[in-house]
């Protein structure tokens, strides 16, 4: 009997209906606007006032009501601009006292036509609430509220001229700044400034996120992000461009791959892991992953150790069996007497996790490539035994149904040569390359399989900053393999329960007062919370 697992359709069959979000390069998004205009009939026009009123009342929703208040709206020439006037013109007619500041005359038609409705405003302006600068040289008045609307999501060169004045004068002022899309300055695709970037308290994006504001330093310069939809038809337009397309988890889309137990499961149905790991001082790491491996609903987990450290598990663990693995004489786990200790346990499982806290001694390393070289079923290659598993990689691209977790460091140890790629790009060739699915840890979390689209993680805070949270990632996937879930499902659910349980964390609590068995311990209310979606 095997595990339930409520939803079998491949991740990346229908990614936006399943409630994933789509995560757009700037270029992506171009071509999604022209996508729009070409071939279902919208308006450039219409596209920009539906984000510039959507930006304008997502504006009043997170700092109230405009309507007395001063508001600079700092407007380039190119279509970010006009989504600016458009914001000016909304807010003016909240009642606002409005100042826009050009960098340069608008250049596109769109940006023309409402530069010209906000000039045809002035003449009938009599309350003198709304006002001009064509001068970016001059000093940006006092005002409750900045609005950057400068340059937008094309943007590929370090900022020089006026513009430089500008986003200097925006980051020295005290009231927030909002900035539309992007940030001026950030690029969209690495979250790298070029030469200089607005650090904005609120980034209101326009149909789909951009990596740019979720990797590299975007955070800091984005502060928080609002995204607004201006009525593209998403799903049509997915239809005709979904290989360059990258996602991003929800709770909505996690909730509904997560495993169900049949009436009739018991233990071993519930789904079986077997976790190797450990050495002398380094103990906590195996027992991490294998309570993890519970916690998330494995029926039956079991850890195999070194024998010398096997009692400090046995003792430890109470619902976890500990098996006991011989060493050699010069030290590292002896391969042939462990795989024989190992075979019954090999024959039940459904899932294998390898490497947390084991150790990088050649005759343990020995012992790993033994155990991978034979295994059939799923398994989970973390912590020490990735260089292993490396070596196995890049010599052979067979299809392995394995599922790698390294951190940053560990992924350049492994050969990847991530510093010639920013992380999405990395990651996809390398999981192609390697041709399993790939963890790549940091913030966010990557999760990619062989050619298909990246999933990018859409929880988590710098609570997981600490020793062993990727023990605990380990045990959550190899938890989930166990249950039926396909390798990249079980990857970026395990990323996301993960990522949940930092969010709920610290909304209760201090965050860097979590550690790693805080994290098994919420596993419990994160799991509950998805259900309940």
């Amino acid at each position: 009997m095997e595990a339930q697992v409520t939803n079998r359709t491949p991740l990346t069959s229908d990614p936006l209906s399943a409630g994933f979000l789509p995560l757009l390069r700037g270029n992506m998004q171009q071509k999604f606007d022209q996508l729009a205009i070409e071939s279902f009939g919208f308006s450039a026009l219409t596209l920009m006032e539906n984000a510039g009123r959507s930006a304008a009342f997502a504006i009043e929703r997170e700092y109230g009501p405009m309507h007395g208040r001063k508001v600079v709206v700092c407007c380039g020439s190119g279509n970010n601009g006009g989504d600016g006037y458009v914001i000016a013109r909304t807010l003016y007619n909240q009642g606002a006292f409005v100042y826009v500041v050009s960098l340069k005359p608008p250049s596109t038609p769109e940006a023309k036509q409402n530069w010209s409705f906000l000039r045809k405003l002035k003449e009938l302006d009599k309350s003198d609430r709304l006002q001009f600068d064509d001068n970016p040289h001059k000093p940006l008045p006092p005002a409750d509220l900045y609005i950057d609307a400068l340059l937008g999501v094309g943007l590929n060169r370090p900022l020089q001229g006026d513009v430089v004045n500008l986003v200097d004068a925006l980051n020295t002022t005290n009231p927030p700044v909002v900035a539309l899309d992007l940030p001026s300055g950030l690029h969209a695709d690495t979250g790298s400034p070029l030469g200089g970037a607005v650090r904005a308290d609120l980034t209101i994006t326009f149909s789909a996120y951009k990596p740019g504001l979720l990797f590299g330093q975007g955070p800091a310069y984005s502060g928080k992000i609002e995204l607004m939809h201006i009525g593209l038809p998403l799903s049509a337009i997915l239809n005709k461009t979904k290989s360059d397309i990258n996602w991003i988890s929800t709770d909505t889309a996690i909730s509904s791959y997560l495993p169900t137990r049949d009436l009739q499961a018991h233990k071993y149905s519930a789904g079986m892991v077997l976790v190797i790991g450990g050495s002398p001082g380094l103990s906590g790491a195996p027992m991490l992953a294998a309570r993890a491996a519970a916690r998330v609903g494995a029926g039956y987990v079991a850890c195999a150790v070194p024998e010398s450290i096997q009692s400090i598990l046995a003792a430890t663990m109470t619902e976890i069996p500990a098996i006991r693995l011989a060493e050699c004489p010069d030290g590292g786990i002896e391969p042939d007497d462990a795989m024989t200790a190992l075979q019954p346990w090999l024959a039940k499982a459904n899932a294998l996790v390898i490497g947390p806290g084991l150790g990088r001694h050649p005759n343990t390393q020995r012992f790993v490539q033994a155990i991978l070289q034979s295994c059939a079923m799923p398994v989970v290659v973390d912590a020490d035994a990735l260089s292993t598993a490396a070596q196995l990689l890049n010599t052979s691209n067979q299809e392995r149904n394995w599922i790698l977790t390294p951190h940053a460091g560990e992924f350049e140890r492994m050969g990847s040569e991530s510093g010639k790629l920013d992380r999405l790009d990395s990651a996809r060739h390398w999981s192609s390359r390697w041709n399993c699915t790939l963890v790549l840890k940091g913030h966010p979390t990557i999760v990619c399989h062989g050619q298909e689209a990246a999933f990018v993680c859409g929880r988590g805070n710098p609570s997981l900053a600490t020793a062993g949270t990727g023990d605990v990632l380990a045990g959550l996937c190899g938890g989930l393999l166990a249950q039926g879930c396909a390798a990249p499902t079980a990857a970026i659910s395990a990323c996301h329960i993960g990522g949940l349980t930092a969010d709920q964390y610290s909304r209760k609590h201090h965050p860097g007062t979590m550690i790693a068995g805080d994290m098994i311990d919420s596993v419990v209310t994160a799991l509950t919370s998805l259900r309940k979606k």
